[in-house]
């Protein structure tokens, strides 16, 4: 698939890329890692501007709510093997088997996205429709307006 890397300095926020990066932060595509209750891994990619509606989530993957918890930091680097604010959509040979869902909204980005590589330095530029068929993810609407 056509795509471009994109080498950096460390970023891993929107705030952060704002200030150090000449990418366009609306088509920034963020991932977050989720613990379900039954133990299974979840990782929700959405644009970085916006919110996980945790219910919305939830309905996604047939759970309740309660089931679903954001990873904490040192719990991403210990069960995906990269920091915080490195997490890539793309099925890393070291995520472990993880479920990948894809919010909708990601599939409006035009003409390409950017998002994780699984380093805090690389940053991978892609249509958002290769992205989905690289990724094997599921796509949903799971995300809300920041507040």
């Amino acid at each position: 698939m056509p795509h471009t890397l994109h080498a950096h300095q460390s970023t891993r926020t929107i705030d952060e890329a704002r200030a150090n990066l000449s990418l366009d932060v609306t088509r920034i595509v963020k991932t977050i890692a989720f613990g379900l209750r039954d133990g299974r891994l979840v990782l929700a990619a959405l644009r970085g501007t916006l919110r996980v509606d945790y219910a919305k989530l939830a309905a996604a993957l047939g759970v309740n709510r309660r089931d679903v918890a954001a990873l904490a930091p040192a719990e991403v680097l210990a069960r995906l093997g990269v920091e915080p604010g490195s997490v890539s959509p793309l099925p890393l040979p070291f995520y472990g088997g993880a479920m990948i869902h894809v919010d909708e909204d990601v599939l409006g980005i035009t003409p390409t996205l950017y998002c994780g590589f699984g380093r805090p330095d690389r940053t991978l530029e892609i249509a958002p429709a290769d992205l989905l068929v690289i990724s094997g993810a599921r796509p949903g609407a799971f995300s809300r307006a920041a507040v």
